[in-house]
């Protein structure tokens, strides 16, 4: 600003031309037309000594030991350590310009990173969806949706377009589509925990929607469903999103959606599968044609319509989206400055998608307005090591040969859902008492099962049993002594008949 200023004044202008110029007020203007340079630089010097200058050294000794602290955290041991308070803006503002001044960024933990064996040929196919906002001729921008599939092997791809977003029907027509188009199918799919697949993880005991279902037990494909909030573990189909958003969708122009997939379909075969990969340095196509005899054939499926309607509302700071005045959690990490995310009402039930269309959290509708509706994986702790929780439900189920049997079986058998297992073990253990508790352990180890839901479930009926038996008590047998007040035989009296009473009866058929 003070060199423009000084460079309206070399241009011969006045003060009130300059500020007219620069848009800026007279007396802003006026304060820096005089100035040198030497003044100004004065002058900027005393308009950065704030109220925390006399702290400056010690909170650089902080930002150079602690790379990830907050200006917030700053501001606590500043009154924790000289009982100073500050303004929470005057901390913040500080903070940035002494990051910025001693190029101390703030660095958050970095994740590790190793590379993926290559899958053999008709192995894996991984599926993801994305959102592409579109611009017309006359410049207004239309949202499309797309379903993206590839070959792990080949790196083939095969896009569907959609002008809504994509429900569970949408999803299994375009997956069956996409075998009609590869000719055959791999042996398993790679995808998120999306809404329009998953109903509910259950601790490894996947619950599939009904039209997912139907169409993974008619055709007989496995799923390898990835973690919550893990996009990288299908990083291969996450940068075919990617490609396809900014290779072929951006900066052009969208005439309908008929048009649009034709465009799609000719830059798959020049450049989505017909040129040469960065990573394995082959053609896809050409990789395609050897694959394919690796794929399994596929039966015909029948294919329905239906459609979805979703409300856009913004994600908050604190990881909530509001709703007819409610508040409803999602995972952690998914705020951001600009990010929408998308709420739909099903059978009693909110279910808040992110713009590609991935299930965010589903709750309960909320009783009244003004309430707090929060889903506890939203912000669990994920740091616990898997050694250490199988010794704790060791603990509690009584360290018996019988749990370490039953917990080596769920460690051998629910690999990928281990934590969650041990969790609802250690769940049931604190609820219910050890009677109970050894009791559904047998029951489990009888019928060799490999999953806390039945832990669970027996020691639920268990409960319940032994309470009826508390209200309602069976009462026990007579006590038959063989000498006093009994006799060994109780006093009773049959009634004989006539043989010819049986024969006419005989002869009427018995009846």
């Amino acid at each position: 600003m003070f060199s423009k200023i000084q460079q309206e004044k070399r241009n011969g202008f006045s003060r009130e031309a300059a500020a007219r110029h620069l848009e800026l007020s007279w007396a802003t203007v006026d304060r820096y037309w005089d100035m040198t340079p030497d003044d100004y630089e004065s002058a900027r010097q005393q308009l950065y000594k704030s109220m925390l200058f006399p702290h400056n050294d010690i909170i650089l000794k902080w930002l150079t030991a602690y790379s990830d602290v907050s200006a917030a955290q700053i501001r606590d041991w500043l009154e924790e350590h000289y009982g100073e308070v500050f303004n929470e803006r005057t901390v913040r503002n500080y903070v940035a310009r002494m990051r910025q001044l001693h190029s101390l960024p703030k660095l958050d933990p970095a994740r590790n990173y190793g590379c993926v064996p290559e899958q053999p040929p008709g192995q894996q196919l991984q599926v993801d969806f994305g959102t592409y906002h579109a611009i017309r001729r006359d410049k207004n921008r239309i949202a499309l949706h797309f379903a993206v599939f590839i070959l792990t092997h080949s790196r083939y791809k095969h896009i569907v377009w959609q002008d809504r977003p994509f429900t569970s029907i949408d999803f299994v027509r375009a997956l069956e589509g996409c075998f009609e188009c590869l000719g055959g199918m791999p042996k398993e799919l790679v995808m998120d925990q999306d809404r329009l697949m998953i109903v509910k993880e259950n601790y490894g005991d996947i619950i599939y929607t009904r039209e997912f279902e139907r169409c993974k037990t008619h055709h007989g494909f496995s799923v390898w469903l990835c973690r919550k909030a893990d996009p990288e573990a299908k990083g291969l189909v996450e940068s075919g999103v990617k490609f396809i958003k900014y290779n072929f969708a951006r900066h052009r122009f969208y005439e309908n959606l008929s048009h649009w997939t034709s465009e799609c379909e000719d830059w798959l075969k020049r450049t989505g599968n017909g040129k040469k990969h960065s990573e394995t340095k082959k053609i896809p196509a050409e990789m395609f044609a050897l694959e394919k005899a690796h794929l399994k054939p596929v039966v015909a499926f029948a294919k329905q319509e239906s459609c979805t309607h979703r409300i856009a509302t913004t994600v908050r700071k604190n990881n909530t989206i509001r709703y007819h005045g409610s508040r409803y959690s999602v995972p952690l990490g998914t705020y951001n400055s600009d990010q929408k995310a998308f709420a739909e009402e099903t059978d009693g039930r909110l279910e808040i998608y992110n713009a590609d269309g991935l299930l965010l959290a589903s709750h309960v509708l909320a009783s009244a307005p003004g309430e707090l509706v929060t889903n506890t994986s939203h912000g669990r702790d994920m740091s616990e090591k898997v050694t250490a929780l199988l010794e704790e439900a060791r603990t509690v189920l009584g360290g018996s040969p019988e749990a370490e049997t039953y917990l080596a079986r769920i460690a051998l058998h629910r690999r990928r859902y281990v934590r969650d297992q041990l969790l609802l073990v250690m769940t049931v253990a604190k609820k219910y008492n050890p009677a109970v508790l050894r009791r559904a352990l047998l029951a489990c180890l009888e019928i060799n099962s490999t999953t806390a839901t039945d832990l669970k479930d027996f020691a639920e009926h268990l409960f319940h049993q032994i309470a009826l038996e508390e209200i309602h008590p069976t009462p026990p047998p007579p006590n038959i002594q063989a000498s006093g007040s009994y006799s060994r035989t109780l006093p009773f009296t049959v009634t004989q008949h006539d043989a010819s009473v049986y024969n006419a009866k005989i002869r009427k058929g018995g009846a």
